[in-house]
């Protein structure tokens, strides 16, 4: 538990001092994770990111998540808007990805680049990522256990109800990712989610949806499906 926490800390401190600059906004998010699919049964866990505002036009994110010891994923990204007008922006995406699976001796570490245009009730992204794939502890030189996978292909398309200044929404998305995971362009998360904002800085969370189900993207004639309920705040 101790090197969780610590692994914790040194995700969100950097960003928190960030957050001290004045032209620095911070959001806090946390959620309860809920999975099921047939490979590996019932889960439960926690995910928790920090999205700092480093800029006017950049915004960083990074986050952790641990899912019933099966499994331990950590998030880095970030976003430039490239092209603002008055009515969305045009951004890049740059995405870090790395998941450890204990119990398979298994870890992947996957890096993407990806183009969106998002407005204040829709979002839509295109990229490219690479996968790779070792046992534990990591072949640097590969051979066997080792898989660099082929290029793959991530995308989102994602609308709201309403605006995101509203004091409470829903909307749907279709993507073949996730805070913590990325699938092949053929599997898809279908996704309800919504918010309720309390007051000026906390805002409750919700996400429900169906996934692919299997483990390190082998995959099952039968999907799975997945609960997240939390709370972020705004610094």
């Amino acid at each position: 538990m101790s090197k969780k926490l610590f692994v914790l800390f040194c995700f969100l401190v950097p960003l928190a001092s960030f957050a001290q600059r004045g032209d620095a906004k911070w959001t806090l998010r946390g959620y309860g994770v809920y999975d099921y699919h047939i490979a590996t049964g019932h889960l439960g866990g926690l995910a928790i990111l920090s999205d700092c505002q480093l800029a006017e036009n950049f915004r960083v994110t990074m986050g952790v998540e641990g899912v019933s010891s099966k499994r331990y994923a950590l998030n880095a990204q970030g976003q430039v808007n490239l092209v603002e007008t008055r009515n969305g922006a045009l951004y890049a995406e740059n995405r870090y990805l790395y998941r450890l699976f204990p119990s398979l001796n298994m870890q992947e570490f996957t890096g993407a680049l990806s183009l969106g245009y998002r407005n204040r009730r829709w979002n839509f992204l295109f990229g490219l990522c690479n996968r790779y794939v070792a046992e534990i502890p990591q072949r640097i030189h590969g051979g066997e256990g080792t898989l660099f996978e082929p290029m793959n292909v991530m995308f989102l398309v994602e609308g709201n109800l309403f605006d995101d200044s509203h004091p409470w929404n829903i909307g749907a998305s279709i993507s073949n990712y996730d805070d913590f995971v990325i699938e092949r362009f053929t599997l898809f998360f279908y996704s309800l989610k919504g918010y309720y904002q309390i007051n000026d800085h906390l805002r409750v969370t919700a996400k429900a949806g169906i996934h692919p189900a299997g483990v390190l993207n082998l995959t099952s004639i039968r999907d799975g499906g997945f609960v997240h309920v939390g709370v972020s705040y705004e610094f």
